[in-house]
């Protein structure tokens, strides 16, 4: 396998330009699709497929229904919710509609044990991780389909989708590797689109302070057997404070076929996202500016009921980067270099003119990810049986990160070359086994794992579960996880950091106790978890050095507690008239690593310590409505400011709230987040934005 290779360069459907007019240098999941209708505790991850559907309508609220009743999963055998033995969240469409966010980034800051570390506001960009992992150690899906970017995990929610567009989000909490693969170290999120045919068009705009503006249109038809969604959206604003401004452009397909020898589901996307980097990857130099453009493609194929099912698809995902260490538009390019004529930031050293020491140009990397896998579920008289296969091919171009290669352009762009080149190839084989034996059920599986530069690993584990009751369980779960080094990890050289060839995988394992209990007009599931990490991945550096290494020099032990409850409205009576729902989660987090008290760790210490968020949406009067959140972070470590000095994290709380007039057809809102002005930063010492007030309407108009 190590003589495989693949090289995917062209150039990019199209450019658009940016406000100076200088040119800015799938199908369904493998799953099973249940209509989880409000309910927040269901996973379907690894389901198995049976039907599929097209987009559902944008605005009506999804029916009801109970949760013992669904078919959901957190292995690659499904079972029912009250089989369950891991902590598993579903964000329903209901609560994403209804929700005072217009961003996926900011819809997952209210679950319990999601750290979403945004450098950018309104989902410009941001670094999602679970437990107390990093933002490697999340996999992140799109309707099944695998969308990590291999290069770094800042590109990860790089997702060609509109936050209309997503019917529920579901969320693992914890060690996923033996379901998915060296990804899904610390959990798993998997955003789905599918829902319910309709033919309809949804018009959606909102406006708001700092020029805020963004727009949606977006169309369901059927056409026989084949059900189609197409939308595209777009979002900018001119910041709220200097270089935070940003523009994206999305457009996503989704269509499926229903037929008589099975299921064909196709999805592809297109983003384009150029934004303002105030400080995003050092303070020492404010004016950075970054651009990505992502092209998602994937088709799926799942058989219709029979004994044994089959599911397979293919995929393919690219990432455009240009990263200006100093903004473009400030600057002319002269001579080879990038100058002002006063106040010459892109000169190191003032008065010093030597090659060395002005910036010569921007970082340009494109990353491909193609892949295909195949899996096989069948019942037979010892339970449940599951056998998958899935290989997958990473590359990148580059003139950073990975060895040197021949010198290409940098497409789409009107300057720039990459010189350097990476790739590496996958094979994963996966096999597990679930059956019950009166009050007790037991998964047990296993990862085979190649890779073309370290040869193999095997992951396994597996989850006991005891039935004390119809509403009550108890579980035990013990699961082994690896991730693999970005090629930033591996290859990066800056002023201050230099990444390392010669790293190893990281691996864990991870131990879980929960309990779940349902009593009437209250839900809940709580669970205490140990995670053992060798040879973690971070930046040390020893303290009287000035450079940071990647290295595998850290053990961790990541230990927490989280509690997720979720009050009934189905079954409060009067009282469930006025609420829709009320949600409350609450996660703390201590980890600890061995190393010397004389070496600096960059990342293993900086964590989410303590959370909780607190979230209703009530009916007010007939069509009114008013949803809010509470959310409190406390956050472990530090950051160094401007002078390299460090700078502990405060803790802080968010108060969103929305207003909204809702009919059939039309829904009239504003919210307003950060209504308590807090001054927080979630990385670093970039400030995150204080009041935000926006308004909107949403149309639906139906075509038949």
């Amino acid at each position: 396998m190590k003589n495989f290779s693949i090289r995917f360069i062209s150039n990019p459907p199209f450019v658009f330009k940016r406000w100076s007019h200088k040119p800015f240098a799938v199908f369904r999941s493998m799953h099973q699709v249940i209509n989880i209708g409000v309910l927040t505790s269901t996973l379907t991850l690894l389901s198995v497929p049976n039907k599929g559907y097209s987009q559902t309508d944008t605005i009506a609220i999804s029916d009801h229904q109970e949760i013992d009743e669904v078919i959901v999963s957190a292995s690659r055998t499904p079972k029912v919710f009250s089989e369950m033995n891991r902590i598993v969240t579903v964000i329903p469409r209901n609560e994403i509609l209804s929700a005072p966010v217009e961003t996926l980034q900011d819809i997952l800051k209210y679950t319990a044990s999601i750290d979403v570390r945004q450098r950018g506001a309104q989902g410009v960009q941001a670094d999602i991780s679970i437990r107390g992992g990093s933002n490697e150690q999340t996999l992140i899906l799109l309707n099944g389909i695998p969308i990590n970017d291999p290069q770094t995990g800042h590109h990860n929610l790089n997702i060609p989708i509109d936050l209309s567009a997503i019917e529920r989000i579901e969320i693992l909490h914890g060690t996923g590797s033996r379901i998915y693969g060296p990804n899904a170290f610390s959990g798993a999120i998997n955003l789905i689109t599918d829902s319910k045919a309709a033919h309809k068009i949804l018009v959606s705009l909102n406006a708001g302070q700092y020029g805020l503006y963004q727009g949606t249109v977006a169309a369901n038809y059927s056409i026989g057997k084949v059900t189609n969604y197409l939308s595209a959206s777009t979002a900018s604003s001119d910041g709220y404070t200097n270089n935070t401004d940003f523009k994206t452009y999305n457009l996503f397909y989704h269509a499926g076929l229903n037929s008589n020898i099975g299921q064909f589901d196709l999805q592809a996307g297109y983003l384009n996202k150029a934004f303002g980097a105030n400080s995003f990857y050092t303070a020492k130099y404010p004016d950075q500016f970054e651009q990505t453009r992502t092209q998602f493609a994937s088709l799926n194929y799942a058989t219709p009921k029979l004994p044994v099912k089959i599911n397979s698809s293919i995929y393919w995902r690219r990432n455009h980067d240009r990263f200006e260490l100093f903004r473009e538009d400030d600057y002319t390019y002269r001579n080879g270099y990038y100058i002002k004529e006063y106040n010459d930031t892109a000169r190191y050293y003032p008065n010093v003119y030597a090659a060395w020491n002005y910036y010569p140009g921007h970082n340009y990397h494109v990353t491909d990810v193609a892949g295909t896998n195949l899996n096989t579920a069948f019942q037979s008289k010892f339970g449940s049986t599951a056998l998958g296969a899935d290989f997958k091919y990473e590359h990148i171009y580059s003139n950073v990160l990975g060895k040197l290669s021949d010198t290409i352009d940098a497409p789409g762009e009107v300057r720039g070359t990459m010189n350097k080149e990476a790739s590496r190839q996958y094979l994963n084989l996966y096999a597990e086994q679930s059956m019950q034996l009166s009050i007790f059920d037991l998964s047990a599986g296993g990862l085979f794992h190649y890779n073309s530069d370290y040869n193999w690993f095997i992951n396994g584990g597996g989850e006991l579960g005891v039935q004390i009751n119809s509403n009550h369980r108890t579980y035990l779960s013990i699961n082994q996880a690896m991730r693999m080094p970005t090629f930033t990890d591996l290859y990066y050289d800056g002023p201050t950091n230099k990444g390392n060839p010669n790293l190893k995988p990281e691996t864990a394992v991870s131990y879980e106790l929960g309990y779940k209990g349902n009593l009437s007009v209250i839900q809940w599931e709580t669970a205490v978890f140990l995670r053992d990490t060798k040879n973690a991945i971070d930046w040390v550096k020893n303290a009287s050095e000035a450079e940071y290494i990647t290295s595998n020099f850290t053990n961790m032990i990541t230990k927490g507690a989280e509690l997720s409850t979720r009050l009934n409205a189905q079954r409060m009576g009067n009282l469930g008239r006025f609420i829709n729902y009320l949600n409350f989660s609450y996660s703390f987090l201590h980890v600890s690593k061995s190393i010397p008290d004389t070496i600096d760790s960059y990342y293993a210490l900086d964590y989410l310590k303590q959370k909780f968020a607190l979230s209703a949406d009530h009916t007010l009067y007939k069509s009114l409505g008013l949803a809010w959140t509470l959310t409190f972070q406390d956050r472990n470590g530090t950051f160094n400011d401007v002078n390299y000095q460090p700078i502990a994290y405060k803790p802080y709380h968010l108060f969103d709230v929305k207003v909204y007039w809702k009919k059939n057809n039309y829904e009239i809102y504003a919210e307003g987040q950060n209504l308590f002005n807090a001054e927080y930063s979630d990385l670093g010492g970039i400030t995150q934005p204080g009041i935000w007030i926006k308004c909107g309407v949403k149309i639906n108009f139906n075509l038949k």
